[in-house]
């Protein structure tokens, strides 16, 4: 029986569990549709660079809580699927060998029931990420042409979180896209206090008093709903909790998302309309920490310090090669939830629903030829989950100039390292917040 076919069959039983299976794939469309309709303005039109960043595959929890008396066997969980392509990992900032991560080694050491570890990419996380890459390849090998058969060093570039699961997950991108490529990938990282790849207010104190800003927001909007309350109660009776623990909901989507997935059963209590309302109230949480909608001077503050060196480099390279600079052709980012949160919310789209494994945001650099022009016309074209993406104040699959593009949806947020750092000592009457304190263990969406 397939992975997918097995997926089925365990989780058959319950409504709750099928929930989240069916959400999770119906952000991942079938890797037949390579989305061909909407590439280009004209016949004429050359594609130029493509930058995907997505969010790792399947993992095991990263929570300790709402899971309890389940096991992640090693082998049938997690374990390596076989073929894949070697990496080898660089210090993005100066070069050397692979930094190392304190946070990505205390996770390695947690060793769960059954005997996976703490946020590690599954057997399917790692299936996912190579059906992402085969379906890159479809679209930019196969039907466009744009990307060489066969790897080429100079052609595809990538960078990683310094962590396990997403050093696996570019990994079977990279073997989905060039599958049996037997020289080693030069893939950059970056150490815990340099990393640019998710909101990083351990090393940035201004991001912290942002951070705790919005906890405390949160936690008075909380206390004067009366349906949080009703919601909390409805959680409190269908985990079996005491009446007076407290609810974290990142911790609990965290918890049922990765038991669904992984065909482990669910508390009967959870329904699907439980489920829902919990991932709702977990995206609005987390939404505030890292990604709100851009209304306060605040809120976009918080966006540029969480995301903005990442939009600075994507805003860079869409320059670089629309005047003709380097030769490569795409660049992958390897990061989290957390990750794409910053960047849909950047291009005006209010976040939802939880971004889900391997979630994905393509900008697609176009040339336009000069055509009776002095100078050829570029402009940029966005997906998310495979499609055409509908951003603000412009259609699903528009062709945006790239200058209107700039000014719309990067140069708002994008901050280069030394203006990120400035911007990092600023001051507030807040201190940085614990990270637990913001929502529990899975705060920052790892």
């Amino acid at each position: 029986m397939s992975k997918r076919g097995y997926l089925l069959a365990t989780l058959g039983g319950s409504a709750a569990a099928a929930y989240w299976y069916n959400s999770s794939r119906r952000s991942a469309i079938s890797s037949n549709d390579s989305g061909a309709a909407s590439t280009s303005g004209s016949d004429q039109d050359n594609l130029k660079l493509v930058q995907v960043v997505f969010r790792h595959g399947a993992r095991t929890p990263l929570t300790k809580n709402y899971w309890e008396g389940n096991q992640w066997e090693s082998g049938s969980i997690c374990g390596e699927l076989p073929g894949a392509l070697q990496l080898h990992l660089f210090n993005a900032d100066g070069g050397g060998p692979r930094p190392d991560s304190k946070h990505d080694r205390e996770q390695a050491s947690r060793v769960l029931p059954g005997g996976c570890t703490q946020g590690e990419l599954t057997l399917l996380g790692q299936k996912q990420s190579r059906e992402l890459g085969e379906w890159l390849r479809q679209r930019y090998v196969e039907q466009q042409g744009f990307l060489p058969p066969v790897y080429q060093a100079r052609a595809v570039g990538g960078r990683t979180t310094n962590f396990r699961r997403t050093i696996s997950t570019i990994q079977g991108v990279l073997t989905g896209l060039y599958p049996g490529t037997a020289a080693a990938i030069p893939i950059g990282t970056a150490g815990d206090a340099e990393e640019l790849l998710f909101p990083n207010s351990k090393s940035c104190d201004r991001l912290g008093q942002l951070m705790t800003v919005a906890t405390d927001a949160l936690k008075v909007q909380a206390s004067q709903d009366p349906k949080m309350q009703q919601l909390e109660d409805r959680v409190r009776q269908a985990m079996s909790i005491p009446a007076d623990a407290p609810v974290r909901f990142t911790d609990l989507h965290d918890a049922m998302t990765t038991l669904a997935f992984h065909g482990k059963p669910l508390p009967k209590g959870m329904t699907p309309d439980l489920l829902a309302a919990t991932e709702a109230e977990a995206t609005k949480r987390m939404a505030a920490l890292v990604a709100p909608f851009r209304n306060t001077s605040d809120e976009q503050q918080l966006l540029r310090l969480s995301m903005g060196q990442l939009l600075q480099l994507i805003m860079e390279r869409l320059d670089d090669a629309a005047n003709g600079g380097p030769e490569a052709k795409m660049y992958m980012y390897s990061g989290h939830d957390t990750t794409i949160m910053p960047l849909v919310v950047a291009l005006g789209v209010p976040l939802t629903k939880w971004p889900k494994y391997v979630s994905h945001v393509i900008y697609e650099l176009w040339e336009r030829p000069a055509i009776g022009r002095q100078q050829p016309q570029h402009y940029v074209k966005v997906l998310y989950n495979r499609q055409p993406l509908a951003i603000d104040g412009h259609k699903a699959g528009e062709a945006i100039p790239l200058e209107t593009f700039k000014q719309q949806f990067l140069l708002p947020f994008a901050i280069t390292k030394q203006q990120h750092a400035e911007q990092c000592r600023a001051k507030t009457d807040h201190e940085p917040p614990p990270t637990s304190n913001a929502g529990g263990d899975s705060v920052q969406g790892l």
